[in-house]
């Protein structure tokens, strides 16, 4: 990873906190924390074509604090699609396994937006289930 690029840092530091959040290991301000990070105007489509906003992203992460034990997120191939002034659009690989045996593997692309302090916010995600 790139240590100087703020883009790929946060893809593995929200990653970080998603796998603390499914895990259970997290403390009551961490959703919060966690959905601070989208912008108001976020989108989200799941794997399952289905869309979701900033507020459905909250709502389903809340039903999912301590739903998946030992919960490990691996990021992966991150590559930058295109950069700008104010954010980027990138692309990477995630791997998801829990305790339980289940696993899948995720190709996302990001829209990111980058303020003047340095700050990065999630605008758009796109999720697609894919074999490793």
């Amino acid at each position: 990873m790139n240590n100087n690029n703020p883009y790929f840092k946060e893809l593995v530091d929200i990653h970080v906190d998603i796998q603390a959040w499914f895990d259970g290991s997290v403390d009551d301000g961490a959703l919060q924390r966690i959905v601070a990070r989208f912008a108001p105007q976020f989108s989200l489509v799941m794997p399952s074509g289905a869309a979701l906003d900033r507020n459905g992203l909250s709502e389903v992460f809340g039903k999912l604090r301590g739903a998946r034990p030992g919960s490990q997120i691996t990021i992966r191939d991150m590559a930058m699609v295109a950069e700008y002034a104010s954010g980027a659009v990138v692309t990477y690989r995630e791997y998801q396994r829990d305790s339980t045996g289940n696993a899948n593997v995720r190709r996302s692309t990001a829209v990111m937006e980058l303020d003047a302090h340095g700050k990065v916010t999630w605008l758009h995600l796109q999720e697609t289930l894919c074999a490793e």
